[in-house]
C-alpha cells in the first residue's frame, strides 16, 4: 500500500467556515499532501471553559463544509471517543490503522508556543510532525523561528513553517453574530449557513 501524505485540522468546528477551508487548501497546495483530514473534536481538556454545540451538529457542519473538495475528508475519530480528547491518542490510532501514512498536524501559530503542555508532547513529536500556518503580525517568522529551532534541537520535532493569507473569520464572530440576528453572509458555505438557521443553533448562546 502506498504512503500518503495526510494533513490533518483538528478543532471544535463550531461552526466551520471559509477560514478553516481556505488554510487546508492552502497547506495542502503548498505542502503538496494528498488529503487533508478534519477531525471535529470530541471533549478538549485545552477547550473545557465554554460549551460547544453537540457533536452531531458540528460533525453536519463539517461535513456540509467540505463537501465539493474531493482532497478534504471527515473523521469521527474523535467525536466517536469517550472522555477528553487528546492529539497523541488520536496520532496513536491513525498510525495503527493506517500504518504506511505520514502525518502533518496543523496549527495555528499560537499553539505552537503551548506545544510543550500537550499530553505526551515528547512521544507525539516522534510520531507526528506539524505545520505551522502563520498569518496576521501576532508573530514575526523569526519569533516562530526561534521557537522551532528550540522543539527541534530538545525533542528532534519536525515543525514547517508556513505563511498563509490573513483570512479574519472566526467561530466565535459567526456564533456571535447569528446571537445578534446580523448576517453571516460570504462567511461561510451557504449549506452551513442554511443548517445553522434550520437547527436555530447559536440563537441563545
Amino acid at each position: 500500500m502506498s504512503e500518503q501524505l495526510i494533513g490533518i485540522m483538528g478543532g471544535t468546528f463550531d461552526p466551520i467556515h471559509y477560514g478553516h477551508l481556505i488554510l487546508a487548501q492552502y497547506v495542502l497546495d503548498n505542502m503538496k499532501l494528498d488529503k487533508i483530514l478534519f477531525i471535529p473534536s470530541g471533549v478538549s481538556y485545552l477547550k473545557s471553559n465554554r460549551k460547544v454545540s453537540d457533536k452531531i451538529h458540528r460533525l453536519n457542519m463539517t461535513k456540509l463544509g467540505i463537501l465539493n473538495n474531493d482532497e478534504f475528508e471527515l473523521s469521527t475519530i474523535e467525536i466517536d471517543r469517550k472522555g477528553n480528547t487528546y492529539t497523541v491518542d488520536t496520532i496513536d490510532e491513525l498510525n495503527d490503522k493506517y500504518p504506511f501514512n505520514t502525518y502533518y498536524f496543523i496549527i495555528g501559530a499560537d499553539s505552537l508556543f503551548d506545544l510543550v503542555k500537550w499530553k505526551d508532547h515528547k512521544r507525539l513529536f516522534k510520531i507526528c510532525n506539524f505545520i505551522v500556518a502563520n498569518r496576521g503580525a501576532t508573530y514575526t517568522d523569526i519569533q516562530l523561528n526561534d521557537e522551532i529551532h528550540m522543539l527541534q534541537t530538545r525533542y528532534d520535532a519536525n515543525i514547517t513553517l508556513v505563511r498563509i493569507p490573513d483570512i479574519e473569520i472566526s467561530s466565535s464572530e459567526i456564533r456571535n453574530r447569528v446571537k445578534d440576528k446580523l448576517s453571516i453572509r460570504y462567511l461561510l458555505p451557504e449549506n452551513v449557513e442554511k443548517y445553522i438557521g434550520i437547527n436555530k443553533l447559536y440563537s441563545n448562546i
